[in-house]
């Protein structure tokens, strides 16, 4: 990743704005060309609301995700979610905020294969320093396969956080 810039953002100083739709579809786009866990994963941005704090994305796991069964680890799936939701709390927030999880739970509803699949992550609400969020990841045939709750810490830049 040598001279391109994360995702998300520095959180170590000055100023940061609320990104604008246009800026976080560039940014969320961009994330397609970046080596990260989300590229091992096939992540591609469907859709997003900034004002409803939700994000839609479409995954096409590699064969390196997979079980001994032949469909996505269940350990991927947490992945898938976790990418999911931290996104929607970043879109929520206009990428001014970092959110590292630190809690999630995952229910298994149905197995993974190995193909094209569909997850939405929801800010379910932002505070000052906690995040709380929720995703479910659905089969290409529109079978809900997993769902999950998280709560984040919410990292703000020193700039913000002086304000907040």
């Amino acid at each position: 990743m040598s001279g391109q810039r994360p995702v998300a953002p520095d959180l170590s100083d000055g100023p940061v704005h609320r990104l604008d739709a246009e800026q976080i579809r560039a940014r969320l786009t961009a994330m397609t060309r970046l080596e990260h866990a989300a590229t091992l994963l096939g992540f591609r941005l469907l859709d997003f609301s900034i004002e409803d704090g939700w994000l839609e994305a479409e995954f096409n796991p590699s064969p390196q995700v997979s079980n001994l069964r032949g469909g996505v680890q269940g350990g991927m799936m947490c992945a898938m979610l976790d990418e999911v939701m931290s996104l929607a709390v970043l879109v929520d927030q206009g990428f001014t905020v970092g959110v590292p999880t630190l809690e999630m739970k995952t229910s298994f509803l149905a197995p993974l294969p190995l193909a094209r699949c569909k997850a939405r992550g929801q800010a379910l609400r932002v505070g000052r320093n906690v995040a709380f969020m929720e995703g479910t990841i659905w089969t290409g045939d529109g079978i809900i396969a997993a769902k999950g709750t998280a709560t984040a810490q919410v990292r703000r830049p020193r700039a913000l956080r002086d304000k907040a």
